[in-house]
């Protein structure tokens, strides 16, 4: 029997040979080390695209507003291009464009703006494919300057439907969605026209200063789409529907 006394730590140091000896967890500790640098590179790329974007920019309702969104198109594009994924990225990036509907309303086709129409188009697209609940963006590809052909203009309505599947009660699209229906030359379907009895109650009721640009909208419009819609505003507001057709409300 050995009376030399025990060695310190001897209980942390076993023997190569022991049965209960457990390896350094290394294939653990390479884990955590990835782990933590996926993590650091999401920060940084949340952090940079944050950087660029420190305001999230709203679809533009108006000529003013698309103005705005315009002065942040090079920081929208660059973040679009970083977040790669971010349908919501792309979307602002495409919202810095909205001016091209003004223009286009305006001025009609312009060759000297057609590939900004198209980056407009693909960032919209890009969008609603990353992000397909996305209402503004849907609201924004039926908005932007169609095509030639019927096709072109048939893609433009189930943008606007689309728009209404995905955000029925967006009040803040209300009016916008209304006025591109009324603006198609093509007959309103039931569908349609049923959404647009959702957003014409919402006018009325939270948005009235709203009403003057629906107007005009329903005066620009075809003689088909203005029978329709005298009939579905009559349905959401009798005294409202009186009014289009110029009778005095009882």
């Amino acid at each position: 029997m050995s009376l030399e006394p025990p060695r310190p730590g001897f209980m942390f140091a076993p023997e190569a040979n022991d049965e209960f000896f457990l390896p350094e967890p290394v294939g653990l500790r390479i884990g955590i080390l990835a782990f933590s640098g996926v993590l650091v590179i999401a920060g940084l790329w949340l952090l940079v695209t944050a950087l660029l974007l420190p305001q999230a920019i709203a679809l533009p309702l108006d000529r003013t507003s698309a103005a705005a969104a315009a002065a942040y198109r090079d920081n929208a594009l660059w973040a679009a291009r970083l977040g790669v994924v971010r349908g919501d990225l792309f979307a602002q990036a495409a919202y810095t464009d909205a001016d091209l509907i003004w223009l286009y309303r305006t001025h009609g086709p312009d060759a000297a703006n057609a590939a900004r129409l198209q980056r407009a188009k693909a960032n919209a697209e890009a969008a609603v494919a990353l992000a397909p609940v996305n209402g503004a963006a849907w609201l924004l590809l039926a908005e932007l300057p169609p095509g030639s052909g019927k096709a072109a203009e048939a893609k433009g309505m189930i943008a606007l439907q689309m728009s209404y599947f995905t955000a029925p009660n967006n009040a803040s699209l209300a009016a916008a969605r209304i006025e591109q229906a009324l603006a198609s030359p093509e007959p309103l379907d039931r569908d349609l026209q049923e959404f647009m009895k959702g957003d014409l109650r919402q006018i009325l009721t939270l948005q009235p200063e709203q009403k003057p640009a629906i107007l005009a909208a329903y005066k620009a419009a075809t003689p088909q789409n203005q029978a329709s819609f005298e009939a579905l505003s009559a349905q959401a507001d009798p005294d409202f529907g009186q009014s289009l057709r110029g009778d005095a409300p009882k």
